[in-house]
C-alpha cells in the first residue's frame, strides 16, 4: 500500500526574506511529490495564524504515514504557525492524532525544533508512544540541515541526535545536501541509511595495493517512493580500473562487494575508511585520492 504523506507550509515570505518561496514551499513540494502525496500552504500572516495552520491540517488527508511541517522553528515553538505555548502544542497534538496512523512519523523541517527537551520532545510526549518525531537541532537550511534529532516513546534512549559524533558524519551531510535522503531517512531503517552513507564514502578515485587505481561511480537520482522496499535498498554502482583493463559493479550490504567483468571479486570491510581501507581476504588496503559528490544540490 502506498504511503500517505501530507506537508504544511507558510504561504508568504516573512519580512524581506524569501523563506517561504525560496525554501519552505519548494521543500514541501518535493516532499509531497516523492511520495505521491500532497501539501497545502496556510496563511501565516493572518491575525490568527495558529488557527489557519491547524485548520489546514484538519482539512488535509487522514491515515497519514508521515506529516511534515516546513517553516520557522525555535527550541520550544513553531514560529511560522504561531505555536508558542504548552496549550498550543497540545492543540497541535490533538489535531495530529486525528490524522496520523498509530505508528506515523512527524518531521519538523524547522530550525531548533529538535533541540533536546525542546519542541519535538514536548510534541512527542503528547502524541502516542509509537509516533516518531524528527527536528533540526540548530539553525540551518530548511531541509538539508544535517543537525537532526529523533524522539520516540518505544525504546531507550528516547532522544538521539543522528550521526552527530559518527565517523560517517561527513557522508551524512553530503547525503542531505546532494541526494533526497532528507525526505527518506525518517522512514528508512538505520542499517540502510548506514549502507548508503558508506556508498557515498566510496565515490571517487582510490589507490589500491599493487599500484592499482579504482574509480567508483554512482548515478544517484531523486526517486519516487511508494513502499518500504523502495527506500530500504542496497546501494549499487559501477567501478572501473584506471588502466581500462577491467570494469564492473559494486554494491553495499554487510560489506562492499565488487564484481569485475573478468570474474574477479573483492570484499571491502565496513565502515568505509578513506585512509587504509581494509580489503578482506588478505593484507591489501586502499586509500581514497579524490572524492565525488553523490548527486545534485537539493536546496
Amino acid at each position: 500500500m502506498a504511503y500517505q504523506v501530507f506537508a504544511v507550509t507558510p504561504a508568504t515570505n516573512s519580512d524581506d526574506k524569501c523563506d517561504a518561496t525560496g525554501a519552505f514551499i519548494p521543500g514541501a513540494q518535493k516532499f509531497a511529490a516523492a511520495y505521491n502525496g500532497s501539501y497545502k500552504t496556510f496563511n501565516n500572516m493572518a491575525a490568527n495564524a495558529k488557527k489557519e495552520f491547524l485548520q489546514t491540517i484538519e482539512d488535509g488527508p487522514g491515515s497519514l504515514d508521515m506529516f511534515a511541517y516546513f517553516g520557522h522553528g525555535y527550541t520550544s515553538q513553531l514560529g511560522s504557525a504561531k505555536i508558542y505555548t504548552d496549550k498550543d502544542i497540545n492543540d497541535l497534538a490533538e489535531t495530529l492524532k486525528k490524522k496520523l496512523k498509530n505508528d506515523a512519523t512527524v518531521v519538523l523541517y524547522a530550525c531548533l525544533a529538535g533541540a533536546e527537551r525542546g519542541f519535538s520532545s514536548q510534541l512527542q510526549e503528547k502524541l502516542k508512544p509509537n509516533i516518531w518525531v524528527y527536528g533540526h537541532t540548530t539553525v540551518g537550511h530548511s531541509f538539508t540541515n544535517p543537525d537532526v534529532s529523533e524522539v520516540q516513546g518505544v525504546r531507550s534512549p528516547r532522544y538521539r541526535k543522528l550521526f552527530a559524533d559518527s565517523e560517517l558524519r561527513g557522508a551524512w551531510q553530503e547525503a542531505l545536501a546532494y541526494t533526497d535522503m532528507w525526505l527518506r531517512f525518517p522512514i528508512m531503517w538505520d542499517e540502510y541509511i548506514i549502507r548508503e552513507l558508506n556508498a557515498i564514502r566510496l565515490l571517487g578515485k582510490w589507490k589500491v595495493s599493487g599500484n592499482k587505481i579504482y574509480i567508483f561511480e554512482w548515478n544517484k537520482q531523486n526517486g519516487k517512493y511508494g513502499q518500504l522496499s523502495d527506500l530500504n535498498m542496497k546501494p549499487d554502482g559501477t567501478i572501473r580500473d584506471e588502466t581500462g583493463r577491467r570494469s564492473g559493479t559494486w554494491k553495499v550490504d554487510e560489506v562492499v562487494r565488487i564484481s569485475w567483468d573478468t570474474g574477479e571479486t573483492e570484499k571491502w570491510a565496513l565502515p568505509v575508511k578513506p585512509n587504509k581501507q581494509p580489503i578482506l581476504g588478505g593484507t591489501s588496503t586502499a586509500t581514497r585520492l579524490s572524492h565525488t559528490k553523490p548527486g545534485k544540490a537539493q536546496g
